[in-house]
């Protein structure tokens, strides 16, 4: 093998590398939205990406019509300026409207908001 090629591999497997370290964008901005499972234990099941600018967030349907007004405004506040937060910092000098849609467990839409990033 010439020495080009040597070198060629090196910096293939290099980058190679470098690229499997690095946790992908969309999990990076879930796991920054773990908290909120905890916080709203019941009423938040999960969330998922999708495009890149609209976040999806699982809530319990009937846990989301007992709760109180407060308590959802809260979420919803909460959820925006977590994801918001976590977005920005996975797209440094991006900007975006962002978008996060409460679904139910068969995927209706129970709410939207939006903020710009």
């Amino acid at each position: 093998m010439t020495s080009l090629a040597v070198r060629l591999r090196a910096l293939a497997m290099v980058l190679l590398a470098a690229c499997a370290s690095q946790q992908p964008p969309d999990d990076a901005e879930i796991a920054a939205l773990q908290p909120l499972k905890r916080q709203y234990v019941g009423l938040i099941a999960g969330f998922d990406v999708r495009p890149h600018n609209t976040l999806i967030v699982s809530v319990d349907l009937q846990q989301y019509i007992e709760s109180d007004d407060n308590t959802i405004a809260a979420m919803k506040r909460d959820t925006l300026r977590r994801w918001r937060e976590a977005w920005i910092a996975e797209h440094p000098r991006a900007h975006a409207v962002l978008r996060v849609r409460f679904i139910d467990f068969i995927g209706r839409k129970v709410a939207t908001e939006t903020t710009r990033a």
